[in-house]
C-alpha cells in the first residue's frame, strides 16, 4: 500500500514539474513542443515575441501610442504606424566631441501622420515608457498620402492579427520581430515582419485588418487597379450620359 502511494506521489510530482517546466518556457518564447497523434514533427512555440511584450504592458499598445498624436495636435490623420527596435542615442549631460555617441536597443513607435494644417509628420515614440522623442514635418502631405489613411473603426487587434501571421508562416515562425499598420487603396493591412529567433532571417506575412485574411502584394496591388476601374467606368458613363444628353437636345432643337 506504501509503495502504491509513493509511485502515485512521484507520478504527480513529475507532472507538477513537466508542468512548471512548460510555464517557464512559454514565458521565455521557448514555448512547449508536442508531438502530433501520428508521430510528427513537434510544434513550435505560440506568442510572439513582440506581441507578448505588448500584452504583458512592458510596451504601450497602439491606441496610446495614437493618442500621443491625436492629443498634441487636436485633429490629424495617420498614413502609417510602425513598431520595431532601434537604435537610440543615449542622452547625457556631458560628452566630449572625441568620445563616440552612445546607443541603446529600444522599442520605438514611428508615426507617419498628417497635422491638421496639412503638414506630412514623422513622430517617434519611446514604446516603454510613452515618451514623444521627435517629430519632423516633412512638408506638404502628398495627394498619395492623402488618399491612404487609416481608419479605425473596424481594426482587429494585434495579437490576434499577429497569430494569423504566424500560422500563414511558411517557415513556421512564430515570432514578431516588428510589425507595421498602414492602408493601401482603401485597405488598412497589418505587415508582421516574423522570424526564428535570427533577426537576419526574416519573412514578411500581410494581414487584412479588418477581415483578418492574409494578402499577398499583388492584391494590393489589385484592389488599386479595380479601383481605378471603377473611377474610369464612373467617367466613361458619365460622358456617355452627357453625350445622350447633348443628342437629345440637338433633336428637340432641330
Amino acid at each position: 500500500m506504501k509503495i502504491s502511494k509513493n509511485n502515485t506521489r512521484k507520478r504527480i510530482e513529475k507532472k507538477l514539474l513537466a508542468l512548471s517546466m512548460c510555464s517557464i518556457l512559454t514565458l521565455s518564447l521557448a514555448g512547449c513542443g508536442s508531438k502530433n497523434a501520428d508521430g510528427g514533427k513537434e510544434q513550435q512555440a505560440s506568442g510572439p515575441s513582440l506581441v507578448t511584450e505588448l500584452k504583458s504592458e512592458k510596451l504601450i499598445g497602439l491606441q496610446a501610442a495614437l493618442l500621443k498624436f491625436t492629443t498634441a495636435e487636436k485633429a490629424g490623420s495617420v498614413s502609417s504606424v510602425s513598431l520595431e527596435e532601434k537604435e537610440v542615442p543615449v542622452k547625457t549631460d556631458k560628452q566630449e566631441d572625441s568620445q563616440e555617441a552612445k546607443t541603446e536597443k529600444k522599442y520605438i513607435y514611428t508615426l507617419e501622420v498628417i497635422s491638421k494644417k496639412g503638414v506630412s509628420q514623422t513622430m517617434t515614440i519611446d514604446a516603454k515608457t510613452g515618451t514623444v522623442l521627435g517629430k519632423t514635418d516633412n512638408g506638404p502631405a502628398s495627394a498619395e498620402m492623402k488618399s491612404n489613411l487609416l481608419g479605425f473603426v473596424t481594426l482587429m487587434d494585434v495579437d490576434e492579427a499577429a497569430q494569423v501571421a504566424t500560422k500563414a508562416s511558411a517557415k513556421n515562425y512564430t515570432q514578431v520581430l516588428s510589425y507595421q499598420l498602414f492602408a493601401k487603396n482603401g485597405k488598412n493591412v497589418f505587415s508582421f515582419k516574423l522570424y526564428g529567433g535570427d533577426a537576419k532571417n526574416s519573412e514578411t506575412i500581410l494581414v487584412d485588418a479588418t477581415t483578418g485574411k492574409t494578402l499577398t502584394k499583388a492584391d494590393l496591388e489589385a484592389s488599386q487597379t479595380s479601383s481605378t476601374d471603377t473611377s474610369t467606368s464612373s467617367n466613361s458613363d458619365t460622358a456617355g450620359s452627357s453625350d445622350n444628353t447633348g443628342s437629345s437636345s440637338q433633336t428637340n432643337q432641330e
